[in-house]
């Protein structure tokens, strides 16, 4: 019993010193906020203050940039969970000629880095009159190969019986797809939503590279534009920022962690 204990002890201690290490950033970013003065520094006041969040809440653009990147994020994630269904529906259940081949391109697609479409994408929304619009930060990211993947993967282990007994009913294949897997679906859903908005609602480069204009930027390209102060970095301003920021993420993991814990725990177990 000894044994037992002080092995789960050292479990939850270390579980319990790995969790601090990962909030120690996000802690320092929200309480570097709410301080007057870089730690260490006298000059300027001390204590703490609210003036960072009155100074970028109180910003005359910032409600429009809240407003583009949760147009952008929303798109996005719906596009990103009707497309990757279907296909990821169509290539478990379904056999038609050249679906290996489509299936290992769409793997390739994951070993390319982004960095890399750059410069492709950019001519792209040029020649398609998309550039420094809305449409520049969405249309290329409908679609993403790992989403797919995940799709793919999670139906292929679902029950064909539910499907083969609704198509008996008369459902049509979409209904099937919206009724019966969509439901037993929802843990995988629900990763893919995280993964995407993640890298969608923090994504820098390339929306500093295909917008040019104010009242199409989105959170993270505006905060570094007007944190920057007449000779260094805001850095108040740029924590208080990134901490406003950080809320939608943390709201949105919080109504799913259930179902990503689910999907994470899915395939451990077998009857």
């Amino acid at each position: 019993m000894k044994t037992r204990f002080w092995k789960q002890s050292g479990t939850m201690a270390l579980l319990t010193a790995l969790g601090l290490s990962y909030l120690y950033p996000w802690l320092y970013m929200v309480a570097r906020s709410f301080m007057h003065n870089e730690p260490g520094m006298s000059d300027g006041g001390n204590g703490l203050t609210l003036e960072f969040y009155r100074q970028i809440i109180g910003n005359a653009g910032f409600p429009g940039f809240l407003l583009n990147s949760m147009i952008v994020l929303t798109v996005v994630l719906v596009a990103n969970v009707v497309f990757s269904l279907l296909v990821g529906y169509a290539f478990a259940r379904y056999r038609f000629p050249g679906k290996k081949i489509l299936f290992w391109l769409i793997l390739a697609t994951l070993m390319i880095p982004r960095q890399t479409l750059m410069v492709p994408l950019l001519d792209l929304m040029v020649r398609l009159g998309l550039y420094d619009t809305l449409w520049a930060l969405i249309l290329p990211f409908c679609v993403d190969g790992f989403n797919l993947f995940l799709m793919k993967q999670f139906i292929e282990n679902l029950p064909a019986d539910l499907e083969d007994a609704a198509r008996a009913d008369g459902a049509g294949e979409f209904a099937i797809v919206w009724h019966v897997v969509a439901p037993l679906s929802r843990p995988a859903i629900a990763v893919l939503i995280i993964n995407t908005a993640i890298v969608n609602w923090n994504s820098f480069i390339f929306p500093l590279i295909f917008t040019d204009t104010a009242s199409v930027r989105t959170l993270p390209v505006a905060l570094a534009y007007f944190a920057q102060g007449p000779h260094a970095t805001d850095w108040g301003a740029l924590m208080a920022g990134a901490s406003v920021s950080s809320l939608p993420l943390i709201i949105l993991f919080w109504l799913f962690q259930k179902q990503i814990i689910e999907g994470i725990t899915s395939g451990a177990l077998k009857d």
